[in-house]
């Protein structure tokens, strides 16, 4: 009995080093997107810039990310993106072949970042900017890694328990396949983060968006997601999140403290592990209203 409960024990502890196993090995990132593109029209070139900070805090070079846009299961295409000017940044020109709603994300280093959808006009209709609610495929790492390893483990155990006849065992092989299964059907729906503009954030006067729908964009676009929990980001449990920093679901500050923080996080808190995301005036007091939405 004593050596199936030792067994029993130590699968269990592999599953949960599997599933933790980006976290601890330094195998996440935050990928942040300079602004949101707009005005893009089939056949046209558009110039997209990020950077990516692992941990959130070091600027990662060396990489070779690429930026992944699919209109449907048969019309995909892939662009290399190239270093910038700057530690960690990165630019990669799209050229979409045709109009319609383009899902696209981002792939550095570990991570595959879900972009907003943009709605590309034809060359006939001049500019469009949009971006469209629906589900795309969510980061490939880490859910299908750690999908795929909770699955095998739950399979060698489901063997191991119908050989020595062991409940315990059992059981623990009937956890991690729901595991591997749950987390592969957390890759297959990532939220999509809408917005419907007309320019970048800074020329929002005409725009119907409102500042919360623009804040919970960015929360998503800028990288917040990866490290704070929010649930009032659409679908949020399906972003993969390290929730490095506090949970924001129900946080409420005032917009001066919020203002400094997002502007210069490290001249409220020395020691913050927050960066600097060189954010417009437009972008933070967009995130102000989304964080301190109800």
């Amino acid at each position: 009995m004593f050596s199936r409960f030792r067994v029993a024990l130590g699968l269990a502890l592999i599953s949960a080093f599997v599933l933790a196993l980006p976290v601890f090995a330094g195998g996440w990132a935050v990928i942040v997107l300079d602004e949101l593109p707009t005005d893009v029209v089939a056949g046209e070139p558009l110039t997209i810039g990020f950077t990516v900070l692992q941990h959130g805090r070091t600027p990662m070079d060396d990489l070779d990310p690429t930026v992944t846009a699919k209109l449907s299961p048969g019309e995909k295409f892939v662009v290399k993106a190239e270093p910038g000017k700057k530690p960690g940044h990165y630019m990669a020109t799209l050229i979409f072949p045709k109009e319609g709603n383009w899902n696209w994300s981002i792939q550095a280093f570990s991570m595959d970042q879900p972009m907003p959808v943009l709605s590309v006009a034809s060359p006939a209709n001049g500019v469009a900017s949009q971006f469209v609610v629906k589900s795309e495929p969510a980061a490939e790492f880490p859910w299908l890694v750690a999908g795929g390893s909770a699955l095998g483990i739950g399979l060698a155990a489901l063997a191991f328990a119908f050989r020595r006849r062991s409940r315990l065992v059992g059981a623990l092989a009937v956890f991690c396949l729901a595991v591997g299964v749950g987390l592969f059907a957390a890759e297959s729906a990532v939220p999509e983060v809408e917005a419907q503009v007309k320019s970048s954030p800074e020329m929002l006067g005409g725009s119907s968006l409102s500042q919360v729908e623009l804040g919970g964009r960015l929360f998503v676009a800028k990288g917040c997601i990866t490290c704070h929990a929010n649930n009032k980001v659409s679908n949020a449990s399906a972003y993969w999140s390290v929730e490095a920093g506090p949970n924001l679901t129900k946080f409420f500050a005032s917009p001066e403290a919020l203002r400094l923080r997002l502007k210069d996080p490290a001249s409220v808190n020395s020691n913050t592990q927050m960066p600097n995301l060189n954010l417009s005036a437009a972008e933070i007091e967009a995130l102000i209203a989304f964080i301190n939405s109800k």
